[in-house]
């Protein structure tokens, strides 16, 4: 491969996926005019579209009674904090032309109409916490500022939200960008996440 080849390769992936425009900077564009019932979607990989969309009080009464009882541990309530992304994420998907949405979508995608990147799931799940936390729906945690990891000289880079807890101040990862629209995220703590954690895979099947 010339070294020529090899430039072109690198401005390719400078420009595709997780490494365009951080997802903090994406919030601090649209994050205080959102809210559930008017704001920004980004799709399309690092917010290539930002749709705008609406949950009616019908949609969002559906998210609020995950909360329902209150949780009694930091651990319930971020197991709510998952079904509720996951949640907004289904409601959300038909509206925002992103209901197909694959799982972990890959850096180098030529095909990336309603897809989305680890930057448009940051900023997408940080707005849906942050509708949480404005609701009063969270007691155990605050929403935190996006994480990043990786460089190209160690790994892909990577972004996602994130939460803290309140009593500890330990912070988790709410990444939905391993799965498909409308699954859990996972949620897991940040110093995990920063080493390069991933899901298990499942095995697969024998005979």
């Amino acid at each position: 491969m010339t070294g020529k080849n090899r430039l072109a390769i690198m401005a390719v992936l400078l420009l595709a996926g997780c490494t365009t425009s951080p997802a903090v900077s994406l919030l601090g564009k649209f994050g205080a005019e959102n809210s559930p019932a008017r704001f920004h979607v980004c799709r399309d990989y690092g917010c290539a579209k930002s749709v705008t969309v609406s949950l009616n009080q019908a949609e969002w009464g559906q998210v609020r009674a995950l909360f329902v009882p209150a949780p009694a541990s930091a651990g319930e309530e971020r197991e709510r904090i998952r079904r509720a992304v996951a949640l907004i994420e289904v409601l959300v998907g038909p509206k925002a032309g992103t209901q197909n949405d694959r799982a972990g979508a890959a850096i180098i995608n030529f095909s990336r109409r309603g897809q989305q990147d680890c930057i448009d799931e940051a900023y997408n799940s940080s707005t849906y916490l942050s509708f949480l936390a404005r609701d009063g729906l969270l007691r155990w945690h605050d929403v935190g500022a996006p994480a990043r990891r990786g460089f190209f000289f160690d790994r892909w880079p990577h972004n996602t939200a994130t939460i803290t807890e309140r009593a500890s101040g330990k912070r988790y990862v709410v990444d939905s960008w391993f799965h498909a629209n409308g699954v859990l995220p996972e949620v897991v703590p940040l110093d995990v996440w920063l080493d390069g954690w991933h899901p298990p895979k499942k095995a697969e099947p024998t005979g």
